[in-house]
């Protein structure tokens, strides 16, 4: 004999039960995201390409000797590549952009960068390749704009700063700014 039974459900527990099933398949389903961004649009002659805007320049060793004899260290170059330059302005009421400074800022020892560490008697100087010599948060000569890219070539070497030499560990940071006109 065979047995049959029916099981009475009402419509709405039915329909509940139904259309939560999605749900109950896939319970760790928790997909979503969210994007964030951030910018600035700017006016300005030149973008700094992204691999001028931090570097980092290993200066190597310096014997105390050359120093002494020298008075300076070694030239270590640098470059700031600028990109997509253009003399013209967004806002054509304002004359066109013919030139620009560079400003090295950090904290000056004397008319070089201070240093800090181990090492003493000792700072740091930024030449160009003109050879004039940036003094901390004093604007460069001007340099023209020339439409494209540019690259600005740059030099670290250390110098006394007149106290004693004291061998050593040091670092120091530098920030820049470009200024149009």
């Amino acid at each position: 004999m065979s047995k049959s039974f029916f099981l009475l459900v009402p419509p709405s527990l039915l329909m509940a039960s139904l259309l939560s099933l999605p749900v109950m398949a896939d319970p760790m389903k928790t997909d979503w995201g969210r994007v964030s961004m951030e910018g600035s649009i700017i006016d300005t002659a030149c973008a700094i390409d992204p691999g001028s805007l931090e570097q980092t320049i290993d200066m190597a060793i310096l014997p105390i000797g050359q120093l002494v004899q020298n008075g300076v260290g070694n030239d270590h170059p640098f470059e700031i590549r600028l990109n997509d330059c253009t003399i013209a302005h967004a806002d054509s009421s304002k004359s066109n952009r013919q030139h620009f400074t560079v400003t090295f800022d950090g904290t000056a020892d004397g008319s070089n960068y201070a240093v800090y560490g181990e090492a003493e008697g000792i700072a740091m100087q930024i030449i160009d390749d003109k050879g004039n010599a940036s003094i901390p948060g004093v604007a460069s000569p001007e340099i023209n704009i020339i439409p494209a890219d540019m690259k600005l070539n740059y030099a670290l070497r250390l110098v006394g700063n007149g106290k004693m030499l004291r061998a050593g560990t040091y670092h120091s940071s530098v920030r820049f700014t470009l200024d149009y006109y």
